[in-house]
């Protein structure tokens, strides 16, 4: 009998396969996992349509925020807040390498239209250009800003 060789038998296949699950696994290893994450949020984010739809700012870093000051945020339940301004943290000590910023910070909300939210709550937010995505929003302790919601970012 004469065996004919197959140009994709059976063991190359699962050859094959256990070299790309090996592979696979490398990239998402925790040494190379920021660097790939941040690298691909960077490619999604330079396409407008694909940033709203995979990209939540909740994953965000300190540059990526900043280019939405200004911008209105809707609020489940009707309101509307606007990033005002952020305030970078000063972290003593290197951070931790898996973490998917480079710098703690603080956002600064004004709700809109006189409101004013109830504070150290969870809400739903959907920013303009991004995914909705949940925040811990704390009120304002100044009274001449009651309408003032803070967001801190680890």
């Amino acid at each position: 009998m004469e065996r004919t060789g197959a140009f994709l038998s059976r063991r190359r296949l699962l050859i094959g396969l256990g070299g790309a699950a090996t592979a696979a696994a490398a990239m998402v290893s925790k040494p190379l996992r920021s660097v790939v994450l941040t690298r691909s949020r960077e490619l999604v984010r330079a396409q407008p349509v694909l940033s709203r739809m995979l990209l939540s700012l909740a994953d965000a870093d300190f540059l990526e925020w900043r280019d939405q000051i200004g911008t209105n945020f809707a609020v489940g339940g009707g309101a509307t807040m606007k990033l005002v301004s952020l305030i970078g943290m000063a972290a003593p000590g290197p951070r931790p390498a898996n973490l998917g910023r480079a710098q703690a910070f603080m956002a600064l909300f004004d709700v809109q239209n006189g409101g004013t939210l109830a504070g150290d709550l969870i809400y739903t937010v959907s920013p303009q250009r991004y995914g909705p995505f949940q925040i811990f929003l704390s009120a304002s302790t100044n009274p001449n800003l009651p309408h003032r919601m803070t967001a801190v970012f680890n």
